[in-house]
Parts: structure tokens; C-alpha cells; sequence
């Protein structure tokens, strides 16, 4: 029985995460890690261009120095990464982690260090981790590539709606118990279906007329209704957000 891993996500914001190490994985972190929005800083004699790149665009900091104990950019930093080559190195690097108390992770080694990193799928807010907890970093990838098949890019899109919907209906529905019954109706409308087809300015669109909808009935009653006539607007060869906005007048006068 291997190690129980308890699952977290983190804020990295502004926070400062350092990787030693300048190869094709250290990059791959340093993507991962400026995605989130950590202040990255790397440290290697040697990187991939990329990393060039972005350190002097100043999107990261980059210290072109081998790795010797005692750095200032470790006593900075939020999490630790050791991606080099080197085993030793990156033995080095996590003891001296572990007596900074800092989170490490080793890209040879990953169960030795304080975390693993999981394979993500990302669609907006929507996060999908994967982990085999270093037993099978193969499987993982595999299980990634087909939750990305599973979630489409629509993904994005949609839970941004959501959450703007559900902003809208706390603000015009006091009652808890209702708002909850009102966000599971959502859930059933055809929603996905219309934005996996729709783009930009026509999905927008749809936000548009499904806010004004509900505002004009903000009750469970008032979500069916919205979900029936969606159904209907996904029924109609070529229906977008502006054939809908048409539709919306005909069936609901003034």
C-alpha cells in the first residue's frame, strides 16, 4: 500500500514558487506554475529557450547560476521544485527544503518530496486532476487525454455562465432552499449543447437572454420554463443568439 495523498488546490498567486533546474520539465512546471499566477523563479546555468524568452520578457526570474545551498530565492519561496538532471542536485535541493520547511517536489523522485503534481485538465475554472500517486505517471497522462475528450473546450464557457447566472439569482433570490432548487434546474438545461456549437459574440449572446429570462421570472417554475424554451432554441436549425433573441420576443410579448 503506497502513500494516501490528501488532494488540495493551492492559490499561488503572487506567491513565489522556484524551480532549480532549466530543461524541457522545468519548463513545463514553470507553464504550469505561471498559469496560476506564481511568481516563478528559475535557476540554471543552462535553459531552454522558452525560458529564455520569458525571463526577459520579465515574466519570471531567472538566475543564471548552478544551484548551491543558501540561495536567497529558496528562503522566498511558497513551493520548491528540483528539475535537474542530477540526482544529486536535486538530493541537495530537498534537504535543504525540508530544513527551510518548504513544500518540494523532485521531478526524479516524486514520493520523496512533500507533493506530487497531478495531470490536469483545465477548462476555464473547471480543474480535473489525475493522480496514480507516482505509482504509474504513464496511466495518469492517458486518464488526462481522455478527460479531455470528455470535457471539450465548451467547458470554459459554460462554467463561466454558470457562475454568472447564479451571482444574478443570489442577488434576486433571498430564500436559500430555492436558489438551490433553482441552480439544479440549470444543470438540466441544454446549455452545454448550445455553447459547444456557439462561439463569441453569439455565445455571449445567450447570456444575455438567459439573465434577462430570469429576471423577469427568478423561481424554479421560471427556470423550467427558460430550460423548455432552450430546448426549443436548440431544435431550430441554425438558431444562435440572435435568432433566439427573436424567438425570446414572439413567446414572451412586452
Amino acid at each position: 500500500m503506497g502513500k494516501a495523498y490528501y488532494p488540495i488546490l493551492l492559490d499561488l498567486q503572487n506567491r513565489t514558487c522556484v524551480i532549480v533546474g532549466g530543461g524541457q520539465v522545468a519548463e513545463r512546471k514553470a507553464a504550469s506554475l505561471l498559469e496560476a499566477g506564481a511568481m516563478v523563479k528559475i535557476i540554471a546555468p543552462e535553459v531552454t529557450p522558452r525560458i529564455e524568452a520569458w525571463g526577459e520578457e520579465g515574466r519570471i526570474g531567472l538566475r543564471r547560476e548552478r544551484y548551491s545551498p543558501g540561495m536567497t530565492e529558496l528562503r522566498e519561496a511558497q513551493l520548491i521544485f528540483a528539475a535537474t538532471d542530477h540526482a544529486g542536485v536535486n538530493a541537495q535541493v530537498k534537504r535543504e527544503a525540508e530544513e527551510l520547511g518548504t513544500l518540494f517536489n523532485s521531478a526524479d523522485d516524486q514520493e520523496s518530496g512533500g507533493f506530487i503534481v497531478p495531470a490536469i485538465v483545465r477548462r476555464g475554472r473547471l480543474t480535473v486532476a489525475v493522480s496514480t500517486s507516482g505509482a504509474s505517471p504513464a496511466l495518469a497522462a492517458a486518464l488526462k487525454r481522455r478527460l479531455e475528450a470528455v470535457f471539450p473546450a465548451a467547458y470554459e464557457p459554460y462554467l463561466e455562465l454558470l457562475h454568472d447566472l447564479r451571482t444574478s439569482i443570489q442577488e434576486w433570490v433571498p430564500d436559500t432552499r430555492i436558489r438551490q432548487e433553482m441552480f439544479r434546474g440549470i444543470l438540466a438545461w441544454p446549455l452545454l449543447e448550445v455553447l459547444e456549437r456557439e462561439h463569441g459574440e453569439a455565445a455571449a449572446g445567450w447570456k444575455s437572454l438567459l439573465l434577462e429570462r430570469l429576471r423577469r421570472d427568478p423561481s424554479p417554475p421560471g427556470v423550467e420554463r427558460t430550460g423548455e424554451w432552450l430546448q426549443e432554441q436548440v431544435r431550430q436549425p441554425g438558431s444562435g443568439g440572435d435568432s433566439g433573441h427573436r424567438s425570446d420576443h414572439r413567446s414572451n410579448p412586452g
